[in-house]
């Protein structure tokens, strides 16, 4: 092998290993954006998109579409890398003769790499750094319990957060703690880390929009269906009704309540896109068939959450709604969850009594049995002194 071909070989193999290295790692951010905005194959669409964003947007969105399977995206990025290593190599040939100065074409393929990263996240090339300063650890953890809570990884969250000696930031503590809602542990764990108030259960003070994504999927956890659909919803306004996220939430709110129109709207904009048709079509099978909604495992028992009597959704406060989600979904998992999620938001905001009653009203969740819901419990009857932490 001569010196020119192994030069070349070795720019390509330094070209792919850095590509993948820093798509691999900015993935999950990558990912996240990727659900705020999407790539639509439809002419009418993208007309707009020119109009209101330029060219620019529409070419960003498209690169950024693959992520919505990040190894489908870390694969484009590096083709489109390599590609540029092999035209820097083919014009430096051109240029001289020299076997070494063909290394220097590594260095356009390297820019094009981080450059692309840049033009694709919003943070550019912080992305890169976040995973490893201590000042943008609670920037990473967000996205990636963001994603994992997409994927419903209920465990893999608590695994994740249990590597934390201590949970103290209330964004952490509020995926943490719909996950353990989620697995039934929440009365078991619920003091593991410092609580605040009820603000590490949910904070609904939208300082952006991550906040909004938040709690659309808490509320969606609880069994809140209005609840998660009003932020959906904003969120999705707020994107130009091009979140591909917040459309599925959407898609899957819509059809709970029966307003198949509305989802069927939502459902035409997924088929557009090259990573959502697939779950467009499936859900399309729900659309005017109230006996598969009911039949479904989710949709079915969602639909039983829905508040029967027809008020303004919070208007008797929080609890109220939840305790009604619980009476209308006994003998479910979704019951387990709200269960969970209402017994600490009681202890949290110390109403006793309520706590009480729930305890004495679902005796076959054995919810005195869980640590802290049990000391609770025990305390408040006058059977033992000490305070919870």
């Amino acid at each position: 092998m001569n010196k020119t071909t192994l030069n070349i070989l070795i720019v390509i193999a330094l070209t792919t290993i850095v590509s993948i290295s820093i798509f691999y790692i900015s993935s999950s951010v990558l990912m996240y954006s990727e659900g705020m905005g999407t790539f639509y194959w439809d002419r009418h669409i993208l007309r707009e998109q020119i109009s209101q964003n330029g060219v620019g947007e529409i070419m960003r969105t498209f690169f950024l579409q693959f992520f919505a399977t990040p190894g489908k995206g870390v694969t484009v990025m590096t083709i489109g890398t390599v590609l540029v290593a092999i035209t820097s190599l083919t014009i430096t040939r051109i240029i001289t003769k020299k076997a070494q100065a063909l290394l220097l074409s590594f260095l356009p393929a390297s820019c094009y790499a981080f450059g692309m990263l840049t033009f694709l996240s919003p943070i550019g090339l912080q992305v890169l750094t976040i995973r490893f300063t201590e000042s943008g650890k609670p920037n990473n953890d967000y996205v990636c319990l963001s994603i994992m809570t997409r994927e419903r990884d209920w465990k893999g969250i608590i695994e994740k957060c249990d590597q934390e000696r201590t949970i103290t930031n209330l964004l952490s503590q509020n995926f943490l703690n719909m996950s353990l809602a989620e697995e039934g542990l929440l009365g078991d764990r619920l003091f593991d880390n410092p609580c605040r108030d009820i603000r590490s259960i949910y904070n609904d003070v939208l300082l952006n929009e991550d906040f909004a994504v938040l709690l659309s999927d808490i509320y969606y956890s609880m069994g809140h269906v209005a609840q998660s659909q009003r932020y959906a919803f904003e969120l999705n306004e707020k994107k130009n009704n091009m979140s591909p996220r917040m459309l599925q939430r959407l898609v899957q709110t819509n059809i709970i309540y029966g307003h198949y129109r509305v989802a069927e709207k939502y459902l035409l904009w997924l088929k557009k896109t090259l990573f959502y048709k697939e779950w467009a079509e499936k859900q399309e099978n729900f659309l005017y068939n109230d006996v598969a909604v009911e039949k479904d495992p989710e949709y079915g028992i969602k639909r039983k959450a829905l508040i029967a009597d027809n008020r303004f959704s919070g208007i008797k406060g929080l609890d109220d709604d939840l305790l009604n989600i619980a009476r209308q979904t006994r003998g479910s998992r979704q019951c387990i969850t709200t269960l969970q999620y209402l017994g600490s938001l009681y202890l949290l905001a110390r109403y006793d009594k309520r706590f009480i009653n729930l305890c004495e009203e679902f005796p076959e969740y054995k919810l005195t049995e869980q640590k802290y819901f049990g000391e609770a419990y025990k305390r408040q009857k006058g059977t033992v002194t000490q305070p919870l932490p």
